[in-house]
């Protein structure tokens, strides 16, 4: 048995359903993160774990404790919102100190936790302040700070982050990920940002429809998504889904990738070998745009690097990287070369393909096939 336990957790407003069957069980001390775009049902499933919202079927259970009918109140959680639900004529020390009073904790204690949850969130010189006078940035921190005044079983973060500029966001997905680690709290964290998931996650789970298209590490959602749609949907820029053909090669399979010109690329497909007799079967081919890079940045380890000259179409300088834009099969695909290639718009240019980070799906089902 799990610390949080969604067991076949359904929503539904009449005879429409938002959420439908929803299995998750979360450890004690992880940091599981719902993504997806609005209306995936993410934002419900956290509602009804925090008893906001109430479970149409199935149980969720915290410490193996059914919580289908009790009250929030009762629930041993801490939320934290996207519009900080700060009290305006309080004070930061106030604010964070509301929730004590209310539950009749003695003044010496209540100034005690203040202290030590000011100083873990870089509050101490605000105390005094009120929210009018604080950044977003703070002002996200001081509800932070007030959250962890109940030392909770479970963190709820509802899109917290979404109201800030994008430094403001950098700055404060690191400070939520170093209380994480400070307090091995158990963390479940909506949000529609990829990076958000990724960044901060030990795991992820992706929805659309009202439905988890993927549970696991990052990394497993990045390097092997089940479907196309968490495959375009996780990582920036987006995996390149390209229409393509397989072809039986000497030794394995290959993928056949239409030019613009008619003509075609092959590239040896190292992880489709079971796919091994099926010559002309329709597929999209999935590749990140790091795996598809200038020769000089191809990854030297790996087993399946292959080179194909493309003509470019578009350069998008990135700072640390450029952007390199290419049809193939129809669609714009792009490269993730070093920031000094001398690859320009216009001209043709060599590619490295590690084919062994390369996924397949079907075109008619969306799965991952290989």
């Amino acid at each position: 048995m799990s610390f949080l336990d969604i067991d076949k957790a359904t929503k539904s407003y009449g005879a429409v359903r938002v959420l439908n069957e929803t299995d998750i069980s979360v450890e004690e001390g992880e940091f599981l993160v719902l993504v997806g775009p609005s209306g995936c049902g993410k934002s419900t499933l956290l509602n009804m774990i925090a008893g906001l919202e109430g479970v149409s079927s199935g149980e969720i259970r915290i410490r193996d404790r059914r919580m289908n009918d009790i009250k929030p109140a009762d629930r041993n959680i801490a939320m934290v919102f996207q519009s900080y639900a700060l009290y305006p004529n309080m004070t930061v020390r106030s604010n964070i100190s509301f929730g004590m009073e209310m539950h009749g904790v003695r003044k010496a204690k209540r100034e005690e936790k203040i202290a030590e949850i000011a100083e873990l969130l870089q509050l101490t010189p605000f105390l005094d302040r009120k929210p009018g006078q604080l950044s977003g940035g703070q002002r996200q921190r001081v509800a932070m700070g007030r959250a962890l005044t109940r030392d909770p079983d479970v963190f709820l973060f509802d899109e917290p982050l979404s109201n800030l500029d994008a430094k403001l966001r950098v700055d404060m997905r690191t400070e939520i990920k170093k209380l994480h680690q400070k307090l091995g709290t158990t963390i479940v964290y909506v949000t529609h940002d990829q990076i958000e998931a990724l960044t901060l996650s030990t795991r992820i789970a992706v929805m659309f429809g009202g439905e988890v298209q993927q549970l696991g590490t990052p990394q497993e959602i990045y390097d092997n998504p089940t479907n196309m749609f968490v495959a375009g949907f996780m990582g920036s820029p987006a995996m390149n889904l390209l229409p393509a053909t397989l072809r039986d090669a000497e030794g394995g399979v290959a993928v056949e990738l239409a030019l613009p010109d008619s003509s075609y690329i092959s590239l040896p497909f190292p992880r489709g070998a079971t796919l091994s007799g099926q010559d002309g079967r329709a597929i999209v081919l999935g590749i990140r745009p790091e795996a598809m890079t200038d020769p000089e940045s191809a990854d030297a380890e790996s087993p399946a690097i292959h080179q194909a000259e493309l003509s470019i179409d578009v350069i998008e300088p990135a700072g640390s990287d450029t952007y390199v834009t290419v049809s193939l099969c129809g669609k714009d695909a792009i490269g993730r070369f070093r920031a000094n290639t001398s690859a320009r718009a216009g001209a043709r240019f060599p590619f490295s393909f590690d084919m062994a980070k390369a996924v397949a799906f079907d075109p008619e089902t969306e799965q991952r096939i290989d």
